[in-house]
């Protein structure tokens, strides 16, 4: 009967027996684990002998493993379809004793149906202080999941007792889990285990996988601790191992990676950059191929090359009110705007202004402190309505500057308003020494004045003010102020109205100032300037009474000619950079018309500056402009833009987005520049076609004025503007250390 048993050896017959450590250790020896089971059932007594020849074996163990062999014998006997009686017959010839067989059957380890059920009895063959070491060690029954130091300190003992009780009760359980399916049911367990570390998301990162595998579930845990997998050889034994994670359910590997072939380019590319061009926002795949496949980073719709800091989060926070705009937005209101929406980050205007600077392939300052975001946007800012959201007025949000250096500036400047009243730029610049704190230059003047519209107000040209002391319009007719009056201040209204500038560019160029400015220029003014403005002057709209209008109106009849009407001046025709291009042409599709002094406040040049003839030429040239006006003083009037605008817009902002930069040498500035080239052969009286073509003759872009040639104003505004980039570059260093 014993021949049933067959050819079994010890080490299989044994395998899965709670054995003591000593006799375990015995049996491990190579030439024990190798004889036939069968063989020791027959000579058990010389078996036994051999082992008290062993060293480190008591009678205890002699005893134990005579036992175990009674035991097994009737087992496997009963597995093989032995009846009962015959089983206790065999055991009574081969041990000389009668053995208690009634209950020995083939199989004594119970069913389970769930992964919990099995540890649970795989646990319970451990003591119970064993077993609960092992659940707070792996967070089963709800408990949270402890240390070893937090077990020991309950216990009153060290993390190395900890230890050693977990890894006898984990070795007793490995030795039972052999007569149990584990891994079959880990693997039952795996999807929706899955599903929980992915966050049904079907992907899970190199960047993240140490925290997520912290939150494992504890029954999946221990089971891979007791079968001896490894987590990470787990997850890719149920998901896709990409480059840089997993990919699994509900995402489908094979469609993130085809998916990753496609955005692969994107790596090449200035990044953050909005998901939404490629029209695969939300899609599971898609962002499993850019976060697992490619490395990348995905943020409220952008990609990016990894996770953002706060300056990082605040310039994308910017680009999605401005692309959902779709239209340039003031610095003033954007920022409102931005605290409207995030209402925690305390942003300055100097703060955006630097995060701005940072990605000229989402943003261009098309004038000062007016910004436009260049390609799509990432998720919409609010889900609200977007004409409400960008039509209500959001509450002011007051903020001094960036950084203390900053803010003394403010501090002082606004100080010295309040006690001056409203002056004149270039009297602030030349008193800089006595209104700045010590130490500070007098080029902090121009930016601290640009980078806080919130506190100061630019109410004429070259005249700065606080908000509080703008003049009532009732004001500008019965009491103009000092700083209105001014011959040159009569001289720019008059042009500016001719080039169509409007009202709203300075706050006193209303039809109140209008008028204090012709009143008092009748008398007090050069005759030229006087009967320019007469000549442009929108009479109609004055404040006055009937009959004072009528007189008026008469005296801009016989004495009103527009005499400021210019040439271009020979230093007029220098090539500009090619995004001051792309800023006017935006400027010239938003508005519908272009003119000289918006393209000089759009460069931060003073408004009667010659040097915007080369923009409105190229414009012209391009076919974005008509020049319905071909007479050489032409360029000084309102030029109506064409739908080329929108189309050059379009192709430049989507380089810039590619790219970073636009350049007259490559891509479409190159196209461009052919293009201006052959157009100019055709061109008559303005724009000058020889000056024009002259201008792409040479390498020199936008070359600087001879200091000799430039007046005081003219200085001080290339200072300020030098002094405001040299800034930004230093802003941006700190903001590239710290991020």
């Amino acid at each position: 009967m014993v021949d049933d048993i067959g050819d079994l050896s010890l080490a299989q017959a044994i395998e899965g027996e709670l054995l003591s450590v000593r006799l375990q250790r015995v049996l491990d020896a190579p030439d024990l684990q190798a004889i036939r089971f069968a063989d020791v059932v027959l000579n058990l007594d010389t078996f036994l002998d051999s082992l008290r020849t062993r060293p480190n074996i008591g009678r205890t163990s002699i005893g134990e493993m005579a036992a175990l062999v009674k035991l097994l014998t009737a087992r496997l006997l009963a597995e093989r379809g032995v009846a009962q009686e015959h089983i206790a017959q065999a055991c009574e010839t081969l041990f000389g004793d009668e053995q208690q067989v009634e209950n020995v059957s083939a199989d004594k380890i119970p069913m389970f149906d769930t992964l919990e059920a099995s540890l649970d009895w795989l646990l319970g063959q451990c003591n119970a202080r064993d077993r609960l070491v092992v659940e707070r060690r792996f967070g089963l029954r709800s408990n949270p999941r402890e240390t070893l130091e937090e077990i020991g300190s309950d216990y009153g003992v060290t993390r190395e007792r900890i230890r050693q009780i977990e890894k006898r009760a984990l070795t007793r359980m490995r030795v039972r889990m052999r007569l149990v399916p584990l891994a079959d049911f880990v693997a039952s367990a795996s999807p929706a285990a899955w599903l929980k570390l992915s966050e049904g998301r079907g992907w899970v990162s190199d960047k993240t996988v140490d925290s997520v595998l912290r939150d494992l579930d504890g029954a999946i845990q221990l089971s891979l601790e007791l079968i001896g997998t490894q987590p990470r050889t787990w997850l890719s034994s149920i998901a896709t191992r990409a480059t840089h994670g997993w990919i699994g359910a509900p995402a489908s590997a094979e469609l993130a990676m085809a998916a990753a072939d496609r955005f692969r380019a994107l790596a090449h590319l200035p990044l953050p950059r909005s998901i939404s061009e490629y029209g695969a926002d939300g899609i599971p795949h898609v962002e499993a191929a850019l976060r697992v496949e490619l490395g990348l980073e995905l943020y409220q719709g952008y990609v990016l090359r990894s996770k953002p800091g706060p300056r990082m989060r605040r310039a994308l926070g910017l680009h999605r009110l401005l692309a959902a705009a779709e239209e340039p937005i003031p610095a003033e209101n954007l920022i409102q705007l931005y605290h409207k929406l995030c209402s925690s980050d305390f942003c300055s205007a100097r703060d955006a202004d630097i995060v701005m600077q940072a990605a000229p392939h989402l943003f261009i300052e098309t004038f000062d402190q007016v910004w436009f975001g260049i390609g799509a946007g990432g998720e919409f800012p609010v889900p609200d309505d977007r004409e409400d959201f960008f039509l209500e007025a959001p509450s002011k949000h007051e903020d001094m500057s960036g950084d203390d250096e900053a803010a003394t500036c403010v501090a002082a400047l606004a100080a010295a308003l309040e006690r001056r009243g409203p002056e004149r730029l270039l009297t602030l610049y030349q008193n800089a020494h006595e209104i700045l704190p010590p130490g500070r230059s007098p080029n902090s003047v121009g930016p601290t004045l640009l980078l806080n519209p919130q506190i100061f107000l630019r109410f004429l040209p070259g005249v700065y003010g606080l908000r509080h002391q703008l003049p009532l319009p009732e004001g500008l007719i019965t009491d103009p102020p000092p700083y209105l009056l001014d011959n040159n201040q009569v001289r720019l209204l008059a042009l500016g109205r001719r080039a169509g500038e409007g009202r709203d560019v300075f706050p006193l160029w209303s039809p109140e100032g209008e008028f204090a400015l012709a009143k008092w220029g009748r008398h007090n003014g050069t005759q030229e300037n006087y009967r320019s403005l007469l000549a442009v002057a929108d009479i109609d709209a004055w404040p006055i009474s009937g009959s004072e209008r009528a007189h008026w109106q008469e005296v801009a009849r016989r004495e009103g000619r527009f005499e400021l009407a210019d040439t271009p001046r020979q230093d007029a025709y220098v090539r500009p950079e090619l995004h001051r291009i792309l800023a006017a042409c935006i400027e010239a599709s938003n508005a519908g018309t272009l003119n000289w002094m918006a393209v000089n406040r759009m460069a931060g040049r003073r408004i009667d500056s010659h040097a915007a003839v080369s923009v409105l030429a190229i414009l012209i040239a391009l076919g974005v402009l008509n020049a319905q006006d071909t007479e050489y003083s032409g360029w000084q009037r309102t030029h109506l833009a064409t739908d080329r605008a929108k189309d050059l817009v379009k192709q430049m902002t989507s380089e810039m987005s590619s790219t970073g930069i636009l350049s007259w040498d490559r891509g479409i500035g190159s196209m461009m520049r052919d293009e201006i080239c052959a157009a100019s052969t055709s061109l008559t009286g303005w724009p000058e076609p020889e000056r024009l073509i002259a201008i792409f003759d040479n390498d020199e872009v936008s070359a600087a004025p001879d200091p000799a040639e430039m007046d005081s104003l003219d200085m001080l505004m290339a200072e300020s503007r030098q002094s405001a980039e040299r800034q930004n570059r230093e802003g941006l260093l700190r903001w590239l250390l710290e991020e």
